[in-house]
Parts: structure tokens; C-alpha cells; sequence
């Protein structure tokens, strides 16, 4: 199961914002939760299989946040995995990038995709490829769609089947959603202008809508729909004391309810719980 993203994050004073649309071919899609003592996050998948497994998008206790997008689909593991070691093991991008590097040099290889990290300091990705990545770290904002900024993938991509890319879709339309969601982000400095960033359609509503319907071309099997929309904010209170909030949409975020999760590492594991049963 390919997820046809958009990423971004950005920083704002003391403030972070990290969003990302997922784009899944499957209709009526449940996501999952998992909070615990060290994360709060939302469970991935494993493209083909279907298999609950990883992080698709979370944050943890130190301030640091993830979310991920697919490039090119293969039959290695899923990306959600090597996700999830760095939000339950990492407070910084630089340990971000030698987790990465170390699991690739000791022969993991996963499928290729965009990795979205975010702390209070600075926002970065790491993009993973045929057991290669290549890291961007920035002061202040990144986006990423379903293609490669750095490693040179461009015409592998263009060659590849659409089962490889399945919601992925062609990579001009991945192109065309970045550089819409990044041109949005420049001026974007609330929790609003978030949400209208992921509520945004191209005309076609289609490949290259950052809000993707199925109905824009309903006899497409690879085209799915934004069946969730996801927006974290993180507000450094004091030094490693944050205000954690997740802002969930299930469907189209452009005509379904945002609700809001407040992220509290220390309250009771029964209230994590319930929270995690209770997630939209």
C-alpha cells in the first residue's frame, strides 16, 4: 500500500508545526494509535502486505517529530520501521542521520521514501533509496511529496511502473504538490493556515491535488483518496517542557472535522489508552 503524501513542517518562534495528507488506495481506511511513555503516534504500513507495522506519523518526548511518504514500492521492508527506531531513540536530526546511516551500512534496505523530522531547532528529511540516503537539514521549513530532492531518482521514477508508484503517481504531479504545499508554507504562521494547506485542490482533485478524491476519476484503481490529514504542534514551554497537540481529520480534510488530541507523556497510562481507543 503506497501512500501518495505531502509533508511539511515548519517552525515558528517557539513553536513547530508538522503536517502531512495521507493518500491511500483503500476506501473507508482505519488508522491505529500508540501511545506510551516515549511516543504518541499514528501505526504505518507495509506497502503491499498491508501489515500494521512502524510509524507513519508521531512525536516523542524530547520534542522531536516524524512523518514519511513513499517514493518507489519494492519488496524490502517497510520505511516505518527504521521511523519508528528514530522517534524512540533520537532528540536531534544529527542522531536521526546516524541511525539512519548505521542501519543502512549494517545491510537493511527499505523501501525508498521521504523522511520528515522535525525539533524545536530545525527541520530536516532524509531520504532513503537502494540502500543509500541523503539528509537536508534546514533552519526553518521543508515540504516533500513522492519524489527525491537530493538523490538523483528522478528518471527511475519516471521509468516506473504504476504498480511501483500506485498513489505515488506520476512524479510531475508529486513535483507539482510539493512546490504548491512549499510556496503555501512561506506565508503560513498558524494552526489555520495549516489546515488550509492540506484542504488545498489542484483543478483535477486528482495526482497533483494536495486534497486528493477519488472521485476525481473513480475507475483509477491507484489514485485512492486523502483518507487522513494530520497536523502536529509542538510548543516548547521551557527548556524540554512541551505542549503537544495532534490535530486529526479522517477523510478529506476540506470537508471533515479536525479534532484535537492533547499529547501529555505524563498522564496515566489507562488515559493513553483510552485516547488511542477513542483516536478518529
Amino acid at each position: 500500500m503506497s501512500e501518495g503524501c505531502t509533508l511539511g513542517a515548519k517552525i515558528i518562534g517557539p513553536r513547530y508545526f508538522m503536517f502531512k495528507n495521507r493518500d491511500l488506495v483503500y476506501p473507508d481506511f482505519n488508522d491505529q494509535a500508540v501511545f506510551d511513555d516515549t511516543i504518541f503516534a499514528v501505526t504505518g504500513v507495509h506497502i503491499g502486505s498491508g501489515v500494521s507495522m512502524g510509524v507513519s506519523i508521531g512525536v516523542n518526548k524530547w520534542g522531536l517529530s516524524v512523518c514519511s511518504s513513499t517514493v518507489l514500492a519494492n519488496s524490502d521492508k517497510a520505511y516505518d520501521l527504521l521511523l519508528e527506531k528514530i522517534l524512540r531513540e533520537c532528540r536531534t536530526i544529527d542522531e536521526a542521520e546516524e541511525l539512519a546511516n548505521i542501519d543502512l551500512e549494517d545491510g537493511n534496505r527499505y523501501q525508498w521514501s521521504n523522511l520528515l523530522v522535525a525539533t524545536p531547532n530545525e527541520v530536516g528529511a532524509i531520504e532513503i533509496g537502494d540502500g543509500v540516503m541523503e539528509v537536508e537539514k534546514l533552519p526553518e521549513m521543508i515540504t516533500r511529496a513522492n519524489h527525491h530532492l537530493k538523490l538523483p531518482t528522478v528518471e527511475i521514477l519516471k521509468a516506473a511502473s504504476a504498480e511501483e508508484r500506485e498513489a505515488g503517481g506520476p512524479i510531475q504531479d508529486s513535483q507539482h504538490r510539493r512546490q504548491v504545499a512549499a510556496k503555501m508554507l512561506e506565508s503560513s504562521v498558524s494552526i489555520g493556515d495549516m489546515m488550509k494547506i492540506v484542504s488545498t485542490h489542484s483543478d483535477s482533485r486528482g495526482y497533483n491535488s494536495i486534497c486528493r478524491h477519488r472521485t476525481s476519476n473513480p475507475d483509477n484503481p491507484f489514485l485512492g483518496e486523502t483518507s487522513y490529514s494530520y497536523i502536529l504542534e509542538v510548543f516548547e514551554i521551557d527548556t524540554g517542557e512541551f505542549d503537544v497537540r495532534m490535530h486529526v481529520a479522517r477523510g478529506n480534510p476540506c470537508s471533515n472535522t479536525f479534532h484535537e488530541i492533547k499529547v501529555d507523556f505524563m498522564m496515566p497510562m489507562i488515559d493513553k489508552q483510552t485516547i488511542v481507543q477513542e483516536f478518529p
